[in-house]
């Protein structure tokens, strides 16, 4: 009797022991079958979603892609919704980052954002602010930012602050020059240096 109870144990045992790796099989293959996923450089809701359709809007949209310069690009919008142009959408409290391997990320916001589909940029138009991790910030009335390139642009009165200094200009570009991993804030138009060392 005591020998059936053995056998009968074993076998569980052996039953529970097969169903582990039976599982274990099963989650490998689900991974090997995965279709990996390449970088876009389109907006999945611009190439996808007709925008005359976006009446009721859509609702918090999240995209992330690499630029063609190399680096992460990530967009989180409260709602897009549909204007008068086709090519057009208004996006309500919209943020960017732009993140480089190694180098302070750039984050970009503000309450209204306007994303053209054919010129692929997004235009920040409502209380802009840009800030990168290395403490600069920089306002104006609107900045553009290229969603295939890194580029951000902005005409216009321009206002900067880092390390207790401020800035004034007509234009505004950062940028990746020659393949650099770094990136180049560039003031130009009309600049002027208010420097407030202690």
């Amino acid at each position: 009797m005591s020998g059936l109870q053995i056998s009968y144990s074993n076998a569980i045992f052996y039953l529970k022991l097969l169903l582990f790796f039976l599982g274990l099989f099963a989650i490998l293959l689900i991974f090997w079958s995965a279709k990996k996923i390449e970088p876009s450089t389109e907006i999945p809701f611009a190439k996808d979603v007709n925008f005359a359709s976006l009446n009721d809007g859509l609702t918090e949209p999240l995209y992330s892609s690499i630029t063609n310069s190399g680096d992460e690009l990530q967009i989180k919008a409260q709602q897009i919704v549909a204007t008068e142009r086709k090519d057009t959408a208004l996006i309500k409290s919209a943020s960017v980052k732009i993140l480089s391997e190694n180098r302070p990320g750039v984050f970009l916001s503000s309450d209204k954002a306007l994303l053209n589909k054919n010129e692929k940029n997004l235009i920040f138009i409502d209380n802009v602010l840009l800030e990168t991790e290395d403490k600069i910030e920089i306002t104006a009335s609107k900045i553009s930012v290229s969603l295939d390139t890194t580029l951000i642009q902005a005409n216009g009165p321009v206002k900067g602050i880092f390390s207790n200094n401020n800035v004034k200009a007509g234009q505004l570009e950062i940028f990746k020059e020659n393949n650099s991993p770094d990136l180049v804030i560039s003031f130009t138009k009309g600049v002027e240096m208010i420097y407030s060392g202690y």
